[in-house]
């Protein structure tokens, strides 16, 4: 009996042995699989897939915007096929919010799986005070038998009565009054026994119970104690495992097997035939936790432990004699197979006795929703050990492990140790989200999200590279460089400011947390691309933003130094996720014909052949190795919407092969995708095995509804295990911010640049000073900057910019910088404005967007300059800064739009909510257009006569953004340009990507802000890059109206026959048969009040002419002065008259005249200081006064006669004649306005009405020719032209009848008056005249030789070239070698006063050049010289000669005052020197 017993034991061991996985070399992973299920009586799911891709491609095939743009919003306008979800889960049940659930419901003690709550008492309590709290209460039910005894005093007194040390005292000193109570009161013995019978009851109960709790105490405390110091043995659960591992362990090799083949299919070298797993078993013996420790000192929502286990399955010590016999070690063969076909043979690599130890802690952290455990926390406390056998050669019989290499066995643990160190060895932990991966929220091996990159340009890239071009392409990264690249877009050839246009798709599969990393490259032939620079993005941005920030400008860096921007935006758009409703209920996922499809090839079965056979299993076995028909190496070629997207590596030798490769790409519409998977013989010329084909929709339907796992090939036999993942993607708000990186202005910001101090001198090493100005930069775009000031460390600008913005993240850089005239400009130190500060977002309740200031008053700041990589600098910059906000209106919903949706609430029965633009809209034309804005502020309308329409009336608004789109420009010959917006500015501020080529298609679009729409004009300037914008050199311009444009625009919006915008088709100057082509839009700003120190009426050229004196004061010995007169500017010398000798009451009759350029008049005056010469010694001073010239002294374009006193004594007569000009800036003496103003249609007075006489005083007559100081109006800029060409054009090139956009022309008529296109708006008194010519003035010559007058007055700030700190200065005249005139030499001054004249002939084409030298008696010096160019200030015919400050070269050598006034040949006298300007007839 024994014996038999015995043999039964021995079967059944022999039988566990049997279940190692030993395997045919040959096998497929699918025949491996089947085996080891077969043996485990298990039927498997398919193993998992793998992680997907990080790059996400589109099914378009395209990163155009336009194209993805235009089939999402196709996709959007479809119906959505609504798949049926249960709303609550399985088994779920959901409680009555009427009754009280849980043990919270009767406590006022927080749930510790809410985290909000427990951190708050954590910070209130503290966590000592927090884990007492939470140890346990202690039950009063939980006694011994012994313990529960009643007695008479439990019956009648309820235990909160006894058993504290206060109630027993209470109850003696009762005792005792009551007993000598009754002794006083004649009680005998008895009765005293009887209240001690009582008290000795009371006392027996109290100290029982007292006991107990003490009992209590001290064994929570023991065994708390016992947690934290003690190991606690897991017996059971090591019993449990070890019989249910004999059960699962060759079902687990078989999932290890089916994903461990399909990946050595993919990393076999191409000089093996294959690599496969032949045998694979992990052992009989199971993993076993040796001890678990619990620490109790936590948060009451976290558990943690301390685990030591093991899987040691080679040691036997714990092992019976029975289960030695019947023991498996884990066991792994790995064959490589070399040769191809019969030739081939196997070369078999051991793995053998495997061996794993570890102290592991586990951080278990709760909360309070499904499945109710957060997040599982690991970390090992101690290094882990391992030990194993290899076998790389010889087998299981002549093996040799390789651990017994010197050295090799400790490398190797010492590299699993660097690699798991950072990982999870203390304190780093390996986090694992339980709750994500249950609830579907956190899916690690696919897409929760996809991130829209859209990239619209780079500007400045520096060219490293010191062969070939710069061929600029863009690659995306997540967190460095060197990590997977993501996507790219395409390379642009030979351009430093290359336009790309496009949209790129990026999964994130975690939350915003991530940096990511656009890395410009150059693309080189011949050899490998070159990095140009990287810039950064901290993607929590987005979740700060609402998943959206637009108009970024991204600074590239190339190790540390600034190398050029990049123009992009960035729309992160979820998944959309189910959500869970407070009753329980689940609203699922929100369907979309746009999302992300995760399409994945699983295997095939049966490939090229029929079924050989089947067995109980149902599986096949296919005959590997064998030269036949069978002998296949399939692999799978995956196309959407025809397009390849993965192929996969052949499967060698094998009729079932198996991939489990996937693609995971971005589907913009899922009705218009299909699906094809071509399966291919590798081994017979890629002869095809079968196909399979079908659309989307289709294939998501026989997935989720008919739960098809299996598709029968077509062309062949076999069939195919496919499977898909759908993650809908409501795109809204993309084909909105379509806006090819252009969008509309929120407002505008003042910043008004005061002074700085303490600057940095990079101009020490060359003995001057730095010359700083300030410059507003937004990304690349320099949008304005002040004047320089020379050789100041402490600047004091006072100058006002405007600069309009786009976004609430569009901040502004403030840039001090040292300007020099030869070379680049130099940075001083930068500071940041951030625009939250200044303003703010409001939203209102039904949705709308809009802005506002953050004060009323404007912000003064003290900053701190730091350098261009944000190190501290030096120097400080002191400003003033306020925002305003540009008209918004709401956007109308769309009609058609609403009643879908209203439909689809009846038919649901649920809520949607309308969607509105996240920006405002703001010259839209809604259904119904309010009467007040978003702002609350009254919209001005213009109704129209002839229809009930009504219109935003623009021209009311005095101020405003004007928005310019160049459309295209077309040149007479091929040239690298850039394209500049200036608007009452001598400084571009805006400017377009340089492009090369006579037709260039710009399509961008600049905005600046319009002042003062009366007086403001707009200046289009096509500049070649290699023409810095110090020059004024142009390769083409136009002059624009400001008023003009928005006229224009206003009878375009009346025009319901216009669909599209109106481009202006406009003729250039200074090019010959150039054109540009643009298009405008005018956003009003609110809220918004000029200040009149602004206004562009206060900044031009004042003319002085000196009258006479009277009543100075005596200076000589005889009773009479020489006087002689200087005025001054900012302390700056602008002029001298000539002596007048032994008077007291002169007559400045010796044509004093003079014009000064004025920054601002009201904060400008002008000195008049009068002095007695002196021949020796110093010049006596008899007085001095100032002289305002404002609105209210000087009416513009008046010449006015104004008495002053002076204040020592004394009146002084001037005569003063105003002419509103933009400035020349001063470090050329010239702008392209420097005969440019516009003729003021609101001006003060009647200074505008034609023929208004002028009348002097004492006899004088007022400068000019003719007794009219103003005619029939003007407005010419420099030369410009008035309506050549036709210029109102629609877009399609249809042009129009009426007048186009009035520009400045010069009439040659011999009255020489201007012509200006009046409008009915204008007040003033206007005639027109028509235009009989169209040649520009600037083409008219001097003709052949005219006679004109040089005077030579003075110089000013000349260099010092003697020791002595002066000069000795002269002036020299020459054309050509020909030596005109030279002064005298006046001695030791760097300020010569010559006053000396000569006449010469000269023509359009001379170039005088005046060379100011150092008188020496060796060897005169060159002090500094200029070219002038007569032709380009004088004219035949005019009127009017040239006074002005020449500037010398080299740059910083001075300047020199220089008259030029034609002659009149036969009257050899000189014309008439009124400088009335454009604003006055000639």
């Amino acid at each position: 009996m024994e014996d038999k017993k015995q043999k039964i034991v021995n079967q059944t061991y022999q039988s566990i042995q049997n279940h190692v996985n030993d395997f045919q070399e040959m096998q497929s992973p699918l025949d491996k699989k089947a085996e080891a299920s077969k043996q485990a009586s298990v039927v498997l799911d398919s193993a998992p897939s793998l992680k997907a891709q990080a790059s996400l491609g589109n099914d378009q095939g395209t990163n155009d915007a336009n194209v993805v743009g235009s089939a999402i919003a196709a996709a959007k306008a479809k119906p959505v096929n609504k798949k049926s979800v249960s709303s609550s889960p399985p088994g779920s049940f959901v409680a009555s919010f009427d009754s009280k659930v849980g043990w919270n419901a009767f406590s006022a003690a927080p749930n510790p799986g809410d985290e909000q709550a427990i951190a708050e008492l954590n910070s209130k309590l503290g966590l000592d005070a927090l884990i007492n709290m939470y140890k346990g209460v202690r039950s009063s039910s939980t006694t011994d038998s012994t313990d529960d005894q009643e007695d008479l005093v439990s019956h009648f007194l309820d235990k909160a009565y006894y058993g504290e040390w206060y109630h027993n005292a209470a109850v003696m000193l009762f005792t005792v009054v009551f007993t000598w109570l009754l002794t006083k009161l004649g009680g005998g013995l008895m009765a005293c026994i009887v209240i001690g019978a009582f008290l000795a009851t009371y006392y027996q109960t109290s100290i029982r119970r007292l006991r107990r709790n003490v009992r209590d105490d001290i064994q929570r405390e023991l065994a708390m104690n016992r947690l934290e110091t003690e190991s606690e043995s897991a017996d059971w659960i090591n019993h449990f495992v070890s019989r249910f591992w004999l059960i699962y362990e060759p079902v687990l090799s078989a999932q290890i097997i089916g994903i461990a083949d399909s990946i050595l299919v993919d990393s076999t070298p191409s000089f093996l035939d294959s690599i496969r797993l032949t045998s694979f078993t992990l052992g009989t013996k199971a993993p076993r936790i040796e001890s678990i420790r619990t620490l109790t000192k936590t948060e009451p929502n976290i558990v943690c432990m301390d685990w030591k286990f093991s899987f040691i399955p080679n040691d036997t010590f714990d092992l019976t004699e029975r289960d030695r016999l019947s023991k498996v070690n884990p066991k792994i063969v790995l064959t490589i197979r070399v040769g191809k076909g019969m030739i081939g043979a196997g070369i078999p690599i051991l793995l053998e006795d495997l061996a794993f130890s570890g102290h592991l802690r586990l951080k278990f952290r709760m909360f309070n929703e499904f499945p109710h455990i957060k997040t599982v926390e690991a970390s090992f406390l101690e290094k882990p050990h391992f030990d194993y056998v290899l076998k790389p050669v010889g087998g299981e019989t002549f093996g040799f492990d390789i651990n017994n290499i010197p050295g090799l066995e400790t490398f190797v643990q010492e590299q699993v140790h660097a690699t798991l160190g950072p990982m999870m060895y203390a304190p780093n932990v390996f986090t694992l989200d339980v709750a994500g991966m249950l609830s579907g929220a956190a899916d690690l091996d696919s897409a929760n999200g996809v991130l829209v990159i859209k990239i619209h340009s780079a500007s400045g890239l520096k060219d490293n590279d010191l062969f070939g071009t710069l061929d600029p392409y863009i690659t995306i990264h997540i967190g460095n460089p060197n990590n997977a690249e993501l996507g790219r877009t395409k390379c642009i050839e030979d351009s430093r400011h290359p336009k790309f246009d496009e949209t790129l798709f990026v999964l994130l599969n975690s939350v915003l947390n991530d940096t990511l990393v656009l890395e410009v490259m150059d693309r080189n032939t011949g050899r490998s691309d070159s990095s140009i620079g990287t810039c950064t993005f901290d993607l929590k941005t987005l979740a700060e933003s609402d998943n959206l920030v637009e108009g970024l400008s991204l600074p590239v860096f190339k190790k540390g130094k600034p190398s050029g921007r990049v123009k992009c935006d960035f729309h992160y758009f979820p998944v959309n996720s189910s959500d869970k409703q407070e009753d329980g209920t689940t609203i699922p996922p929100e369907e979309s014909n746009s999302g992300i499809l995760r399409f994945t090839v699983h295997e095939c079965k049966e490939l090229g052949s029929q079924k050989s056979g089947s067995n109980s299993g149902g599986i096949s076995i296919p005959v590997i190795g064998s030269s036949n028909k069978n002998d296949l190496s399939p692999y799978a070629i995956i196309k959407v919407n025809d397009k390849e997207r993965l192929r996969t590596n052949p499967f060698k030798r094998s009729i079932n092969p198996r991939w489990d490769k996937q693609i995971e790409l971005f589907i913009t519409d899922k009705t218009q995708t299909s699906l094809r998977i071509n399966v291919l013989d590798d081994a017979s010329d890629d002869k095809q095995l079968g196909y399979w084909s079908s659309k989307l929709e289709d294939f998501e339907e026989d997935v989720f509804i008919n739960n098809q796992d299996w598709w029968p090939l077509k062309g062949g036999n076999g069939k195919i295990h496919l499977s898909m993942q759908w993650k809908p993607i409501t795109m809204t708000g993309f084909t909105e911010g379509m806006s090819h990186g252009y969008r509309s202005p929120i407002g505008v910001v003042r910043v008004h640049f005061k002074e700085a101090n303490d600057l940095k001198n990079v101009e020490a090493m060359t003995g001057g000073k730095s010359d700083p100005y300030v410059r507003v930069m937004s990304g690349v775009q320099n949008r304005g900057q002040t004047e320089y000031v020379e050789d100041d460390l402490d600047p004091v600008w006072n100058q006002v910019l405007y600069i309009p913005v786009h976004s609430k993240r569009e901040d502004l850089i403030f840039e001090v910088m040292d300007y020099n005239s030869n070379s680049k400009d130099k940075t001083l130190g930068i500071t940041d404005l951030l625009l939250k500060d200044v303003m703010r977002e409001i939203k209102t309740e039904e949705g709308h967007v809009y802005y506002e200031s953050t004060a009323l008053e404007p912000i003064e700041r003290v900053t701190n300059l730091t350098s261009l990589d944000r190190k501290k600098g030096r120097g400080t910059l002191k400003y003033t800064v306020v925002f305003y906000p540009t008209l918004a209106l709401p956007k109308e919903e769309d009609h058609n739009k609403k009643k879908i949706t209203e439909q689809e609430e009846e038919e649901e029965g649920s809520t949607t909510y309308s969607q509105v633009s996240e920006e405002p809209e703001f010259i839209e034309k809604p259904r119904e257009l309010p009467e007040r804005d978003l702002h609350g502020e009254l919209v001005q309308y213009k109704f129209l006569s002839t229809t009930d329409k009504k219109l935003i009336d623009l021209s009311a608004y005095e101020s405003g953004v004007l928005a310019v789109k160049i459309h295209s420009v077309t040149l007479s010959e091929p040239q690298r340009v850039v394209v500049d917006l200036m608007l009452d500015s001598n400084d571009p501020q805006f400017s377009t990507i340089e492009q090369k080529g006579a037709q260039l298609e710009i399509n961008e679009t600049g905005t600046a802000f319009v002042k003062e729409m009366d007086f403001s004009k707009l200046i289009v300037r096509i500049r070649n890059v290699h023409d810095t914008d110090k020059d004024d050199n142009a390769c083409g311009r136009c002059v624009l109206e400001v008023r003009h444009i928005i006229e224009r625009l206003l009878k375009t919006a009346e025009d319901e026959s216009l669909t599209e915008p109106l481009i202006e088709d406009i003729p250039l100057l200074d090019s010959a048969g150039g054109r540009i082509r643009l298009s405008f839009s005018f956003i009003p700003v609110i809220q918004f009040k000029l200040d009149p120190a602004e206004s562009l009426e206060n900044q031009g050229n004042l003319t002085v002419s000196v009258v006479k004196a009277a009543n100075l004061t005596a200076a000589d010995r005889s009773g009479t002065s020489d006087p002689f007169i200087r005025f001054y500017v900012d302390e700056q010398r602008v002029y001298k008259t000539q002596t007048y000798k032994k008077t007291l009451n002169p007559v400045f009759n010796k044509d004093e005249t003079f014009t000064v350029p004025i920054v601002n008049r009201i904060y400008t005056p002008l000195v008049a200081k009068i002095f007695d010469w002196d021949q020796i010694g110093k010049d006596t001073l008899l007085g001095e006064c100032k002289i305002t010239f404002t609105a209210e002294d000087v009416e513009t374009f008046v010449t006015t006669t104004k008495e002053y006193k002076l204040d020592k004594g004394g009146l002084l007569t001037l005569r003063l004649t105003w002419r509103p000009e933009l400035v020349a800036r001063k470090r050329t003496n010239t702008s392209l306005f420097s005969a440019t103003t516009r003729v003021f249609t609101q001006a003060p007075g009647s200074a505008l009405v034609a023929g208004k006489d002028v009348v002097g005083t004492a006899g004088g007559r007022v400068l000019g020719a003719g007794s009219k100081v103003f005619g029939s109006g003007v407005s010419a800029i420099g030369s410009g032209f008035r309506s050549i060409g036709k210029i109102g054009k629609r877009s399609s090139g249809v042009s129009f009848e009426e007048s186009p956009i009035e520009r400045e022309v010069s009439s040659p008529n011999a009255d020489n008056s201007s012509v200006l296109s009046s409008s009915p708006s204008s007040s003033s008194v206007l005639s027109k005249q028509p235009t009989t010519a169209t040649r520009s003035v600037s083409e008219e010559g001097l003709g052949g030789s005219t006679m004109i007058q040089v005077s030579l007055i003075e110089a000013r700030n000349l260099k010092a070239m003697d020791r002595g700190g002066t000069s000795d200065p002269y002036c020299r005249v020459r054309v050509g070698n020909k030596a005109l005139y030279k002064t005298h030499h006046i001695k030791k001054t760097l300020s010569p006063d010559w006053n000396e004249s000569f006449t010469t002939q000269v023509a359009s084409s001379t170039v005088l050049n005046f060379k100011v030298k150092d008188h020496n008696k060796l060897n005169d010096v060159d002090i500094g010289e200029h070219q002038f160019q007569v032709g380009q200030y004088l004219k035949a015919g005019q009127q009017t000669g040239f006074d002005g400050w020449l500037t010398l070269s080299p740059e910083g050598t001075g300047e020199i005052h220089v008259k030029l006034a034609i002659v009149d040949t036969d009257t050899a006298t000189i014309a008439s020197k009124s400088s009335g300007g454009l604003f006055s007839r000639k």
